[in-house]
């Protein structure tokens, strides 16, 4: 299933089994591009809640803007810059990827990587994008597997 707007921002979830919780892909979908475009095994419980309570801490601490500083003049060498918000991928980050959301006025600032922070892409999106786009992923413990002749569907209960 994809959560968005495959187009701008968006979020596939595949559950393909149930190990210890909810197992599948986990992937997103940012300028056409799957985002870790690996593992079938990701605890998509732990991933899913993970995502969900950072946004949520960060936006209960972080009121101010970013503003336009450029993504070059940003120290990540220290954790994390000051006035963004970390989107905790949890398992996400074993293939590289760590995420984190800071404003600019009306618009969202996604700045990514994927290669264990050596190299730095932002993504501009109006204001607000990230939010809904996390807010709207289907807790884990909702989604079904549906296998049928060796078609697996993912469905929300």
């Amino acid at each position: 299933m994809i959560i968005g707007d495959p187009y701008q921002v968006a979020i596939q979830v595949e559950q393909i089994d149930v190990l210890c919780s909810p197992s599948g892909i986990f992937n997103f979908i940012i300028n056409d591009i799957f985002i870790p475009g690996k593992g079938i095994n990701i605890d998509l419980y732990v991933v899913i809640s993970s995502l969900k309570d950072s946004l949520e801490a960060g936006l209960k601490e972080v009121n101010e803007d970013i503003g336009n500083v450029p993504i070059e003049k940003m120290d990540f060498s220290e954790g994390m810059p000051e006035k963004l918000i970390s989107l905790d991928v949890a398992e996400l980050y074993d293939y590289g990827c760590n995420f984190w959301l800071g404003f600019d006025g009306d618009e969202d600032r996604l700045i990514y990587t994927l290669d264990f922070e050596k190299s730095f892409i932002e993504k501009r999106f109006s204001r607000g994008t990230i939010e809904k786009l996390i807010r709207k992923l289907p807790l884990a413990d909702s989604l079904i597997i549906d296998k049928n002749n060796d078609i697996i569907i993912t469905k929300i209960n």
